[in-house]
This record gives C-alpha cells, sequence and structure tokens, in this order.
C-alpha cells in the first residue's frame, strides 16, 4: 500500500522515534553547526539534528570549533554543508522541523518534502565582526542564545501533533 506524505508524517507523530531538526543558517560555518552539535550533544536519543546553509561556507569556523571543544561537545561528523546535499539528493531527508537562524535562509528556504513545521529563531552572525574582541564577544553570544534555545527544546514533552509541536517551537523563539 502506497501512504501519502501527509499519512506518513502522521504516523511519525502517532509512533514517533525521534523529532529530525534541521537548522539553516547563511554559510553553516558558525550558528547552524552550533546549534546541530548542541542538539546532538543534550537532546539523547530523541531528536536527529541537522545543520546546513544557504550559501555554503568551505568549512566550520575555527571560532566555532575552538568553542565546542572547549565546552566539551564532540565534533565529530560536523561539517559545513549546503542544504542541498539534504534537499536534492537522491533521496530527500524528511524532516519535522526547520528552524533558520539568519533572514537569509528564511527568505530562501525553499519548500521541502514532507511540510515540516518551519520556525525562524535569529541569532546574530558571529562573523560578521570586524575585530577580534567583538568577534569573540559574538561567537560566546551566539553559543550561549543557542544553548539556551536548545535547553528549552528538550525540555519540552514529545507533541502529539504537527500543530503542537508548531507551537512548542514558536515559543522558544523568544529565549534569549
Amino acid at each position: 500500500m502506497i501512504r501519502s506524505e501527509s499519512a506518513r508524517k502522521s504516523e511519525k507523530f502517532m509512533n514517533p522515534n525521534t523529532t529530525t531538526v534541521l537548522f539553516l543558517s547563511t554559510g553553516d560555518a558558525a550558528r547552524g553547526i552550533m546549534a546541530e552539535a548542541l542538539l546532538r550533544h543534550k537532546g539523547g536519543d530523541r531528536f536527529t539534528a541537522l545543520s546546513a546553509g544557504y550559501a555554503m561556507l568551505p568549512g566550520v569556523h575555527d571560532c566555532t570549533a575552538e568553542l565546542l571543544k572547549s565546552e566539551g561537545i564532540s565534533l565529530d561528523g560536523l561539517h559545513a554543508k549546503g542544504w542541498n546535499e539534504f534537499f536534492n539528493s537522491s533521496r530527500s531527508i524528511l524532516v519535522d522541523v526547520i528552524i533558520t537562524l539568519s533572514e537569509e535562509a528564511r527568505a530562501n528556504c525553499p519548500q521541502w518534502p514532507g511540510d515540516p513545521v518551519r520556525v525562524h529563531w535569529p541569532v546574530d552572525d558571529p562573523l560578521a565582526s570586524s575585530s577580534d574582541d567583538m568577534r569573540e564577544w559574538k561567537f560566546r553570544k551566539c553559543f550561549t542564545t543557542m544553548q539556551n534555545r536548545v535547553d528549552a527544546l528538550i525540555k519540552q514533552r514529545k507533541p502529539h501533533s504537527p500543530a503542537e509541536l508548531m507551537i512548542q517551537m514558536r515559543s522558544i523563539a523568544a529565549v534569549v
């Protein structure tokens, strides 16, 4: 029997194994990588965390890697990715939630298979800093913001429907 995309999505909520979250940023070198790493580190087996960029940069920024290491968060498997890696592959990855972290990602995010919940968690770009001192401060602020939001996410009970998931995710966007 062939099931529709919406039927498959409904089944996932009736018998969920994990919630797949895709963090989309501009370059996937700082914000998205931090969010992915934090959710992997703290989310246990309830979540599958992914990240990608609208205009992918060549790699994870050194400051991102240093900050994650200093916090005891594994960098295993983390690398900068374009969203085409998930979207245009021979088998698109079905995600439950797309969280855009930059205005560019929000404005350019394509329609995703499976109609995932979409929310916007704006975070200042730590790479947009003119001085080393300002960059370090922005990286720390970005990390703290993402950490607070991921902590709020993992404290939520498992949603029973896409509508409940949307409400939960939008409420977390206000966490700073």
